[in-house]
C-alpha cells in the first residue's frame, strides 16, 4: 500500500484521531499575513482542517484545496463545498503541474511527506507563488513531537521527519530560495519563504557578487 492509499485508508477516521489547536493554527496563519481577496493554495488540505481557519482571514478571495488522497478531499468536499469560491483539486504536488499564481501558499501538516522536499518547494515558488507572496511550511506541534509520533506509525509514513529548522533554512536557501522567518520551540514549526520582487532580486545578485569581487 501507498502513501497516498494509507492516507485514503484513514480519511474517514481523521477528523476523530486529529486534535486541532484554533491558537496554534491562527498564529501560523498570522505569520503570512493574509490579506482580504488574496488567492490562497492550500497544499495537502486533507479534510480541510485549515479552510475555516484562512476563511476567517480572508472571507471572499479563492481558496484552492489540494491533496493527493481521493480520500481525504472528498471529506474536505462534504464539510466546505457550500463556502463561495473555493475549489478542491485531486493532485500529486510533486508530480503535477498546478496552474495559477497566488499570494499565499501553505503547507500544513504535510511538508514532511514530500520526497523531494527542496526541488518541490522551489517549483511552487518559482511556478505559484506570486512576487512580493509569502509559502509556509508549518506544524503546530514540536519537530521531536512530530518525529516521534511518524516513527511509531505506519511503515508508510515511519521515514518522514522535520530536521532542525535552521538546517532546513539552509537547504532552501542554498537553492537560492528566501527564507524570511524559521523558527521551531516545543509547540510549533515553521519556515516562511519570500518571492522577490525583481528588482529586489537584482540588488541580491549585484550583492553577492559585490561581495565576492571585495573578498579577492
Amino acid at each position: 500500500m501507498s502513501e497516498k492509499e494509507f492516507f485514503n485508508s484513514i480519511a474517514e477516521e481523521w477528523d476523530k484521531i486529529t486534535k486541532v489547536n484554533e491558537e496554534k493554527i491562527n498564529f501560523l496563519l498570522s505569520r503570512i499575513h493574509i490579506q482580504e481577496g488574496d488567492k490562497v493554495l492550500d497544499i495537502g488540505t486533507g479534510t480541510g482542517v485549515l479552510i475555516p481557519f484562512i476563511r476567517g482571514f480572508n472571507k471572499m478571495g479563492e481558496i484552492n484545496a489540494l491533496d493527493v488522497s481521493e480520500g481525504m478531499l472528498c471529506k474536505a468536499k462534504e464539510k466546505y463545498s457550500n463556502l463561495p469560491n473555493i475549489k478542491f483539486t485531486l493532485v500529486d504536488v510533486e508530480e503535477e503541474k498546478i496552474e495559477g499564481e497566488y499570494n499565499k501558499i501553505i503547507l500544513y501538516s504535510m511538508f514532511p511527506h514530500l520526497k523531494r522536499r527542496e526541488d518541490t518547494i522551489k517549483k511552487l515558488v518559482t511556478e505559484n507563488l506570486c512576487e512580493n507572496g509569502k509559502l509556509i511550511i508549518a506544524h503546530s506541534s514540536s519537530r521531536e513531537f512530530l518525529n516521534n509520533m511518524h516513527s511509531r506509525k505506519d511503515e508508510r509514513v515511519k521515514k518522514d521527519r522535520l530536521i532542525e529548522v535552521n538546517k532546513q533554512r539552509n537547504l532552501f536557501e542554498e537553492i537560492g530560495l528566501n527564507v524570511y522567518e524559521a523558527f521551531e520551540d516545543e509547540n510549533v514549526y515553521y519556515l516562511i519563504i519570500n518571492r522577490w520582487q525583481k528588482g529586489e532580486n537584482l540588488w541580491r545578485v549585484e550583492r553577492l557578487y559585490y561581495l565576492d569581487y571585495s573578498s579577492h
